[in-house]
């Protein structure tokens, strides 16, 4: 028997409105469609491939971590492999190397690893975006790229002499360099940088030639905690400037400024008392006595200290 035409219109009605509410519930129902993943990108670290130095080392490789996470800035692991890049944002050198790295479906992290950045400079800014994968939002990082760096291992009552084969000694290209010297030793990785003053300090310009800002980092403490340097037998910290910046005069004219807390505290450091000791109440002082001008005309300012030191000449 064959069903009438208005018969059919209103199947055919019925059919629509099936479709369109199947349609809506697929929409509605939860995990019907695995949708994008939404999220952002973090920068956990960027660090000297060579040497741990945070932040970057003038032509040498670099190693970023990023980290996805979900829209309350907690871990977050993808649902695919994703490919995040690293580029410039702001900075007057050159971004090379390898710029790319993944953040794996197994973790919410990734490395970015072998990036170079040259030259040297301080605030130069990174952003990292993602290439392909889970739909997270870029960020952006800034970093300061030393001019070169060493490291070194420490123990506890083992002398150790640190100088960075990148700067031997002062030229006009590099004015300034740092030498450590640890008759007690140290206890773990000892890191000593030379970099830019730039958004740091003010350091002593002359005739196009500034001066450079040199850190050095290590525990002065025993395994026990103990302290392995006093007064009377202190670590010293040699800061050597080229004559083109340090030019006439005697060691003494030519002032320093240092920080021991790397919190950007920098004070003059006043002279020490007699050769070799810190005076009542210094945890840093001048040698006048063993600080001196040697035969090419560059001054060697030694600095006895007690405490990690970071310094340069304003």
């Amino acid at each position: 028997m064959s069903l009438s035409r208005s018969r059919l219109r209103h199947l055919s009605v019925l059919s629509v409105l099936a479709l369109v509410w199947a349609s809506m519930l697929l929409v509605m129902t939860p995990g019907a469609f695995a949708g994008p993943v939404k999220g952002s990108l973090a920068v956990i670290s960027v660090a000297d491939q060579g040497t741990g130095l945070v932040g970057a080392v003038a032509g040498r490789p670099f190693t970023v971590v990023v980290e996805a996470r979900d829209p309350l800035g907690a871990p977050l692991v993808p649902s695919q492999n994703t490919t995040v890049r690293l580029r410039l944002v702001t900075g007057s050198g050159t971004l090379s190397g390898v710029l790319e790295g993944t953040i794996p479906k197994t973790s919410s992290r990734g490395t970015i690893s072998g990036a170079v950045y040259a030259p040297f400079g301080n605030n130069v800014k990174l952003g990292v975006d993602v290439v392909s994968g889970a739909a997270l939002s870029g960020t952006t990082t800034t970093v300061n790229v030393a001019a070169t760096a060493v490291k070194a291992q420490a123990s506890p009552r083992s002398n150790l002499n640190v100088t960075d084969p990148g700067c031997p000694a002062p030229s006009p290209t590099s004015p300034v360099c740092g030498f450590l010297q640890l008759p007690n030793g140290g206890n773990g990785t000892v890191l000593m940088s030379v970099g830019s003053c730039d958004t740091i300090l003010s350091c002593r310009t002359r005739s196009g030639t500034t001066a450079r800002l040199v850190t050095a980092e290590v525990s002065l403490k025993d395994e026990n905690g103990a302290p392995l340097y006093t007064q009377t037998a202190p670590a010293t910290f040699v800061l050597a400037c080229d004559k083109t910046l340090c030019g006439q005069g005697g060691v003494s004219s030519f002032p320093l400024v240092v920080d021991l807390t790397n919190t950007g505290a920098f004070t003059q450091v006043e002279d020490c008392p007699a050769k070799g000791v810190l005076g009542t109440g210094q945890s840093v002082c001048r040698d006048t006595v063993q600080s001196t001008r040697d035969n090419a005309g560059d001054v060697y300012s030694v600095i006895l200290f007690t405490y990690d030191i970071r310094g340069s000449y304003p």
